[in-house]
This record gives structure tokens, C-alpha cells and sequence, in this order.
């Protein structure tokens, strides 16, 4: 695995000028491009997922994300403790806090659809539960419900945090 790791970064070097031209001025197709190689690498490593977004110190920043899972979480740490320092990069790996989640779509047990706005949900945090406040949520089937407080409670959370410090998330 540690040869992986090297060698995935090696190639972000060679190509991290390539990669932030595509981002900055690529087509369409350049675009898919360049997710699909990213797809292809990040998956290498196991089952986690990636985003490239605005950086909080440089201009770029990406996240590997473990997909909430602890033992992924231990592999991305080590992933990114491996990255260079790079003059336009941040390199996280799990997903930050982020206070004001984005609306968003999941399937129901039927595959229907199901729009989740997050925006005027409550969400505390006690002793290892985590207690949601959504109204929306009491017409949802109980694994949809679960599934869209899970990915809520991450995203408002923190990744680490979620993983590491919640053992229930509970509706209220």
C-alpha cells in the first residue's frame, strides 16, 4: 500500500499543473476526464470518495473522504500525511464541518425520489448521540430516514468527528 500511496502522488506532481488547467479552463469532456482518472486512483485505495472544492488557505483543496467508515479514516490519514506540499493545494482527509448542508436527493425503499432540505433542521450533539430535529423526516421510511440524518449529522459534524465521537443518531 505505501508504494500506492507514493505513486499516487508522485503523479499528482507531474500532473498538478495539467490537472488545475482542466479545472480552471477544461471542457466538458476534459472535465469527466480527469474524474474519471481521479476515480480510478482513489478507488485503488479502497471504497472512498473525493471532491475538489474552494480551499480554506490555498486556492484548492481535496478531500478524500472514508466515507464514514473507521478503518478507511485511518487509511486516508495516512494517504494524506503521504501528500507533497503543493503551492496550490490542501490536502484533507475526511470532510469538514460545514454548518449549512446543501439540499439534496436520495431514493426511498420504493427508489422514489425523495428531496432532503436540510436548512431548518435542528441538530444537537450529547454524549455520543446525536438528536435531529426535521419534521420532513417523519413521512420518510425508517432507512431513508436514517440515511439522510446520517449524512446530514456528517456534514454539519465534520467526517472525524462523526466517525469517532457519535454512536446514534436518534429523531426527536
Amino acid at each position: 500500500m505505501n508504494k500506492d500511496i507514493v505513486k499516487f502522488w508522485k503523479w499528482w506532481e507531474k500532473n498538478d499543473v495539467l490537472i488545475r488547467k482542466v479545472l480552471e479552463q477544461g471542457s466538458e469532456t476534459k472535465m469527466m476526464e480527469l474524474k474519471e482518472h481521479f476515480d480510478r486512483k482513489i478507488l485503488s485505495f479502497g471504497h472512498f470518495t473525493w471532491e475538489i472544492n474552494e480551499g480554506q488557505s490555498k486556492l484548492y483543496s481535496f478531500v478524500l473522504s472514508p466515507n464514514r467508515e473507521f478503518d478507511r479514516l485511518q487509511l486516508s490519514k495516512k494517504i494524506i500525511k503521504n501528500a507533497p506540499e503543493l503551492e496550490h493545494w490542501e490536502f484533507l482527509y475526511a470532510k469538514l464541518p460545514n454548518k449549512n448542508p446543501e439540499p439534496f436527493k436520495l431514493y426511498d425503499e420504493n427508489q422514489d425520489p425523495v428531496f432532503i432540505d436540510p436548512s431548518n433542521w435542528q441538530i444537537e450533539f450529547d454524549e455520543g448521540v446525536v438528536k435531529v430535529t426535521a419534521e420532513e423526516l417523519n413521512t420518510l421510511d425508517e432507512e431513508t430516514r436514517q440515511h439522510a440524518m446520517d449524512l446530514v449529522a456528517t456534514a454539519y459534524l465534520g467526517e472525524e468527528f462523526r466517525i469517532l465521537k457519535v454512536k446514534e443518531i436518534v429523531l426527536v
